[in-house]
């Protein structure tokens, strides 16, 4: 489906979501053992298109314009209503208002989305393909359906799915999201940015009163300790996981597995089974 609008929260531009330290450090494709004459050779039937192209049309660009009105009317009603309260109401009106922020932005964009995710997915079965991919993450090869998909949303009226389901694919997908939350990694993250908070004050402390050159060598010291924190918290469970992702890919026959945010259409998803493994 076509890259769903991000959790709504104050303070976030539309379309952004931060990304969990492990998540980021993991691969977005794992090629598995196979050369890439063979690989281009057995997922001939990928498609991609440019999502950043399709979120530049009329409709999107104005859903985009409607939300972020939104978002200021609704920051200037919290700063309001947080005035004088105490942290814990604050935070049970942080949470109200990012509910409403949440389901405004989903009344707003969810017709585009499906008209689009419709669009995507008609035009990859009109061309017998199994999967379609976000054009970022595309080197080499695949079939361009931008063009023919923004043709179809141009077009009036409705834009109904295709009456088959795609056919097996042998690129999987995961959602990373969901992979972060496990026990492991959540912890390795949470631990991670502990050390980071920590070390950032220290950082503060450290930087006053320096001259331009001690400065730097403060961040320095700092960007260098942050980096061994990572080898050795998020690292071994980035690689964990990746392999755990590999054996399962494996498993089933898989040429390739992306991350669920660079999926558009078609795939095999495989977050189920790597949860497992990873319990």
């Amino acid at each position: 489906m076509l890259r769903s609008q991000p959790r709504a929260s104050f303070g976030r531009r539309p379309w952004s979501r931060p990304r969990a330290i492990v998540g980021s450090a993991l691969v977005v494709g794992l090629i598995l053992a196979f050369t890439p004459a063979v690989l281009a050779t057995d997922i001939a039937d990928i498609g991609f298109v440019d999502q950043a192209s399709i979120g530049q049309l009329g409709p999107f660009v104005t859903a985009q314009q409607q939300y972020a009105d939104f978002q200021r009317s609704l920051a200037a009603q919290f700063q309001a209503q947080i005035k004088g309260k105490s942290p814990a109401d604050q935070q049970r009106i942080y949470a109200d208002f990012n509910a409403r922020a949440a389901a405004k932005q989903r009344e707003i964009f969810g017709p585009l989305l499906d008209r689009a995710n419709n669009a995507i997915a008609s035009v990859a079965a009109n061309k017998g393909l199994s999967v379609v991919v976000d054009k970022s993450i595309i080197i080499y090869g695949g079939m361009d359906l931008t063009k023919d998909v923004v043709d179809m949303l141009n077009q009036p009226g409705p834009v109904l799915p295709p009456v088959n389901t795609p056919p097996p694919s042998s690129v999987g997908y995961v959602d990373q999201r969901q992979l972060d939350q496990t026990p492991k990694v959540k912890k390795a993250n949470d631990d991670f940015m502990q050390f980071r908070q920590s070390l950032q004050a220290q950082l503060s402390a450290q930087l006053r009163g320096k001259s331009a050159d001690q400065r730097q060598q403060v961040i320095t010291s700092f960007n260098s300790q942050l980096a061994d924190e990572k080898k050795k918290v998020i690292d071994p469970v980035s690689d964990s996981t990746n392999s755990v992702i590999a054996s399962v890919a494996k498993k089933k026959g898989l040429l390739l597995v992306i991350d669920s945010q660079s999926r558009v259409y078609g795939g095999t998803d495989v977050t189920p089974d790597v949860l497992k493994e990873l319990q």
